[in-house]
């Protein structure tokens, strides 16, 4: 009698899952949120090494590679989870974003134009979008798609600022949100790009003339830092100044310079607003480093400095000049610019000082920031009280 040989059954195979599970990214994600971007990185490195067909860890391994200023490298990462998941409208945006970094316009508006079509409701998609067409000095397409995000938003001051810096037409400021989204997005690679790329150098050149025109004792000045931004005047002033008041409305900039640890005050807020809330002859000196170049009628912020300024007080600024050059009539006061600046003449400059009760001490021209290989002509002004 035959016997057929004993069959066994193999144990099925466990296989490991496609994609990592909801406790594994939110992990990851956590040390991303909490700013921890190296943990971040290790982390999603590892859910790319177990689940390499899953978009997410690559997405945000991206991230947090390119949080630590680390762009090209992002780019491989940022490509790939664009690659898996197609249909993830932040996976395109952010592989725009990180071409845009890295000056790719071309590419990044491929990607932002993905990502609007996954996601045509997308605010952030349409202002991406815009901003890339309108770099690479596409400004019909960028006016129309600035107007369809006003369209859904009528109210945003971005769009509304951006729209009328493109068309030529004239408004007196910046509207707050334009203002302080721009820096909020600007913020982290703020110094870098202006003293480094922009070759920009206004905070010393105005701590350099202050001194020249109060003496090189004097070093007890109550001083208040219009638009501090990052801390850049705060770190020029620290030297002469004993107490110092900033004021911004960006509150990742306000971050920056809390760091700094140059300020007893940081307050997030617009400039003549914060100083209607001072009391009068507060201060001995007020600085405004490139902010009249996103307040163009300065009237009322004139008045408001004049009013808390004591009593032989410094006011130091910087402005763009608007002059002959720029084809402006010579009744014109001040203009706003295609960058999206402000410049003002200095004949209206001399009948603000004149009106508010201000001695012009100093008006020193000079080169602003190098733009695209082009010199930006401005004044650095000193008014004394």
């Amino acid at each position: 009698m035959s016997t057929s040989p004993h069959v066994f059954a193999r144990p099925p195979v466990a296989r490991q899952p496609a994609q990592s599970s909801n406790k594994e990214r939110q992990i990851a994600l956590t040390f991303y949120q909490q700013g921890k971007f190296a943990e971040a990185e290790k982390s999603s490195r590892d859910l790319t090494g177990r689940y390499p067909q899953d978009g997410f860890g690559w997405k945000l391994l991206g991230a947090a590679i390119k949080q630590q200023g680390r762009a090209q490298e992002a780019l491989t990462a940022m490509q790939m989870a664009a690659k898996l998941s197609p249909m993830d409208w932040e996976a395109f945006n952010n592989l725009g974003s990180t071409h845009r970094s890295l000056n790719n316009l071309a590419f990044a508006e491929a990607c932002y134009q993905h990502a609007l079509q996954v996601k045509p409701d997308s605010l952030e998609g349409l202002d991406n979008l815009a901003d890339v067409l309108r770099l690479q000095g596409k400004v019909k397409e960028a006016v129309a798609l600035y107007q369809r995000r006003l369209s859904l938003t009528p109210t945003d001051g971005h769009a509304q600022h951006l729209i009328a810096m493109l068309t030529g037409q004239q408004t007196a400021k910046a509207p707050a949100d334009y203002v302080s989204r721009t820096f909020d997005v600007y913020a982290d690679e703020f110094d870098q790009h202006l003293t480094g790329t922009l070759a920009y150098d206004v905070p010393n050149q105005l701590a350099q003339l202050l001194q020249a025109c109060a003496g090189a004792d004097k070093t007890d000045w109550t001083a208040l830092d219009l638009g501090c931004g990052t801390g850049l005047v705060g770190v020029a002033l620290a030297p002469i100044v004993a107490q110092m008041v900033g004021v911004d409305l960006s509150g990742r900039m306000l971050e920056h310079a809390q760091a700094r640890q140059v300020y007893q005050r940081l307050i997030q807020d617009d400039v003549v607003h914060m100083m209607q809330q001072e009391a009068a002859t507060s201060f001995d000196l007020v600085v405004a480093a490139d902010v009249f170049i996103y307040i163009g009628q300065l009237d009322e912020t004139v008045k408001e400095v004049r009013r808390v300024l004591r009593p032989q007080g410094l006011l130091a600024f910087s402005i763009e000049n608007l002059d002959a050059s720029d084809h402006s009539p010579a009744t014109e006061d001040f203009r706003l610019n295609s960058t999206g600046r402000y410049s003002q003449s200095r004949t209206y400059l001399d009948k603000l000082a004149q009106q508010n009760g201000f001695v012009v001490r100093e008006v020193h021209p000079t080169v602003l920031r190098v733009e695209n290989g082009q010199p930006v002509q401005g004044s650095l002004v000193i008014w004394q009280a």
